[in-house]
């Protein structure tokens, strides 16, 4: 950790331990995972206590940003929390979710058993890992059709689309064959390429989808991470429609969260 970063961070802890209704204080973001750079914002979950979460939420007050704090030309960003909403995470939080603890540091707790459930949070869900593998399977295969429908239709929008989507799936079965939680957006890339078993090949074969997309490019792509996975590729390909439809346009009868967010 910079040196900026650890006197940035005291002043926080000072400031938050005066606040009784603050009940921890963790430390999450680019700092805890090991990704931040010297310019990197301070990331925190400021845990309180029921009465003062409940408060804030009606206020849509659950977001901290504050600059004074800091040493350097950065800023503390922050989100509020309470002890139900970290064990509704350990509970059945989606993947960014549990992520976001990862690597976690205390910073100050008044909380007996802390540490247990932030460690129970970044647990990968391995009791559904074959069923979300097969799942993303079939994402994979649906958007390599969606890629030759923007292709045949001339439609830009689809195909782009269509990549971002086969790359997002494609990491996310790579990422779960190893079980390790899907990071969001922002890391996942980063995070593949540590994965210690993928295909051969991966990372170039997502850096030419993303700069020089082409029909081959993608169906090799789809065939490797599929046989990487165990996944038969006929056997999917019939199968795709119905678990594309149930993960995709029918997930607001079950009120769940979409494919992209598990």
């Amino acid at each position: 950790m910079e040196k900026h970063h650890a006197d940035s961070i005291r002043n926080l802890v000072s400031e938050f331990e005066k606040d009784s209704s603050v009940r921890a204080l963790v430390l999450g973001g680019s700092i805890a995972h090991g990704f931040a750079r010297t310019d990197s914002d301070i990331d925190v979950s400021i845990v309180v206590d029921a009465e003062e979460y409940r408060r804030r939420q009606r206020e849509h007050r659950l977001h901290y940003n504050n600059r004074t704090l800091c040493t350097y030309d950065g800023y503390i960003d922050g989100k509020y929390v309470d002890l139900d909403f970290l064990r509704l995470v350990a509970e059945r939080g989606s993947e960014p979710a549990r992520f976001a603890y990862d690597g976690a540091q205390v910073l100050f707790s008044r909380i007996d058993g802390l540490e247990a459930l932030l460690a129970e949070i970044v647990r990968y869900p391995v009791e559904g890992k074959r069923e979300r593998i097969e799942r993303f399977g079939a994402q994979l295969l649906a958007w390599r059709w969606f890629f030759s429908e923007g292709v045949r239709q001339e439609n830009a929008y689809l195909r782009t689309l269509a990549i971002s989507k086969l790359v997002l799936f494609g990491c996310r079965a790579v990422l779960a064959e190893n079980e390790r939680l899907f990071p969001f957006h922002k890391w996942m890339l980063r995070v593949t390429a540590s994965a210690k078993r993928r295909p051969a090949g991966l990372m170039g074969a997502i850096d030419g989808l993303l700069t020089a997309p082409t029909g081959e490019k993608v169906d090799g792509y789809v065939r490797g991470v599929l046989a990487f996975a165990g996944i038969d590729h006929d056997v999917a390909n019939a199968a795709w429609p119905t678990t594309f439809m149930k993960d995709t346009e029918l997930t607001w009868v079950r009120e769940k969260a979409g494919i992209d967010e598990i």
